[in-house]
C-alpha cells in the first residue's frame, strides 16, 4: 500500500514536472472541408526526459520523443497521415517538428488530444466555421506549486496558431492577421487560471 501511495505521488508530481519543462507550438491549417495539416513543434529538457520513467512500464513523458511512436499514431488512426519528422538538439534541450495530414476532426484529435477526451471541436453554423480548442484541464494548484513553476520555468509556454480556408472573423484571445489566429500562453498563466482554459475562433 505504501508503494501505490508513492508511485501515485510521483504519477503526479512528474505530470506537472514533465508538462513544465516543454514548450509547444502547434499550427493547424484547414482547407474548406476541414481537412487539413497540423505541425507540433516542442522543446523538452534534457533533465525531463532522464527522469521521465519511474520504472520499465510507466512513462511520463506528455508526449512522445520517438519518431516511431509519432508513425505509430497515424499507422492506428483513420484519416492520419504521417508526413514528416525532425529531431534536433543542443546541449540541454531536445527539439521536435512532426507534421501530419488529417481528413476529419476525430483524426486531428487523435494528435492534439494524446487521450481519449477529445480536445478540439469543429462547427458549422450558418456562414460561419467556430473552432474551439480546450488549451488546459486546470485543476485546484496550491500556492506554494504556482511560485516553484514561476521560479523554475518562467518561460516555458503553449501557443497556438490557425490557418484558415478564408479570413478569421473572431477570436476569443490572442491575434488575426488575415486568415490565420494566433494565442500564446504561459505555463504559469496557464496554471493560475481558475476554470479550463479554451480558445474559440471564428472564420
Amino acid at each position: 500500500m505504501k508503494t501505490r501511495i508513492i508511485k501515485i505521488f510521483s504519477i503526479i508530481f512528474l505530470s506537472f514536472f514533465l508538462f513544465s519543462c516543454i514548450n509547444i507550438e502547434t499550427e493547424i491549417t484547414f482547407r474548406q472541408n476541414l481537412s487539413g495539416e497540423i505541425s507540433i513543434k516542442y522543446s523538452i529538457s534534457k533533465a525531463a526526459i532522464n527522469i521521465g520513467k519511474i520504472d520499465k512500464e510507466d512513462n511520463f513523458l506528455p508526449l512522445p520523443i520517438e519518431e516511431q511512436k509519432f508513425r505509430e499514431i497515424a499507422a492506428n488512426t483513420n484519416g492520419l497521415t504521417f508526413i514528416s519528422y525532425r529531431q534536433e538538439e543542443t546541449e540541454g534541450e531536445l527539439f521536435i517538428n512532426v507534421k501530419y495530414g488529417f481528413n476529419n476532426i476525430d483524426a486531428l484529435n487523435a494528435i492534439v488530444s494524446n487521450s481519449n477526451d477529445k480536445k478540439v471541436e469543429v462547427q458549422r453554423r450558418g456562414d460561419r466555421t467556430y473552432y474551439t480548442h480546450r488549451i488546459s484541464n486546470n485543476k485546484p494548484i496550491n500556492e506554494e506549486t504556482l511560485d516553484l513553476a514561476k521560479a523554475l520555468f518562467p518561460d516555458r509556454y503553449v501557443s497556438v496558431k490557425i490557418i484558415a480556408p478564408q479570413n478569421i472573423r473572431t477570436v476569443s484571445s490572442g491575434d488575426i492577421t488575415g486568415n490565420s489566429a494566433q494565442v500564446k500562453y504561459s505555463l504559469t498563466q496557464l496554471l493560475s487560471n481558475k476554470e479550463n482554459t479554451t480558445w474559440e475562433v471564428s472564420w
